[in-house]
């Protein structure tokens, strides 16, 4: 916390935009920082940017993502509610803020997110603890970062970063962070 994830992916996407390399934003957030941290950063390190908030019921989400903004907040389970209308909305960048909320695949939260391979998005994921409990957090965020170098099964992940010492403990291998890392890139 506190690190500048949410300046650094303002100025970031904002040149991009001015390269003309990307055109919309979506952010993908927690609800209870969409206004508090970004709407108000947007507004105080891109004024020059427009920036609206997906939240409500369906309707008043979809009204927001067609309404053309360059930058769209939405939380993370209104992401699933408007997921046809994102998919058409002309986005070419999503950053997820606070990424462990992907860590585990089995979720629909995570599923919605992969989806998102066919329209060739480009995923940036802001997180100060990729591996916060476990290496084995690390899973479901590389396999939606860098999919082609994350082992395909959760249990290829496992034995590669944890060994087994008793029926119901595992502890992590020395050398299980340098692994999430290379998994993690680009990063």
């Amino acid at each position: 916390q506190g690190t500048g994830k949410t300046a650094s992916a303002i100025w970031a996407t904002d040149y991009l935009m001015k390269q003309g390399r990307i055109k919309r934003v979506l952010v993908v957030c927690p609800l209870s920082i969409m206004k508090s941290a970004w709407q108000q950063d947007l507004f105080k390190f891109a004024m020059h940017r427009s920036c609206s908030v997906a939240y409500g019921d369906r309707r008043a989400r979809k009204k927001v993502i067609e309404a053309g903004s360059e930058f769209v907040i939405i939380n993370f389970d209104g992401l699933a509610v408007v997921k046809d209308e994102i998919m058409a909305g002309g986005f070419d960048m999503i950053v997820i803020d606070e990424a462990n909320a992907y860590k585990n695949p089995q979720t629909n939260r995570w599923k919605v997110l992969l989806d998102r391979k066919s329209t060739r998005l480009n995923l940036w994921m802001l997180t100060g603890t990729p591996a916060a409990q476990s290496p084995l957090d690390a899973y479901g965020l590389a396999k939606l970062v860098n999919p082609t170098q994350c082992p395909k099964y959760y249990g290829q992940f496992r034995d590669a970063v944890m060994y087994k010492v008793s029926q119901f403990k595992w502890v992590p291998k020395p050398k299980s962070q340098d692994y999430i890392h290379k998994i993690l890139q680009p990063a």
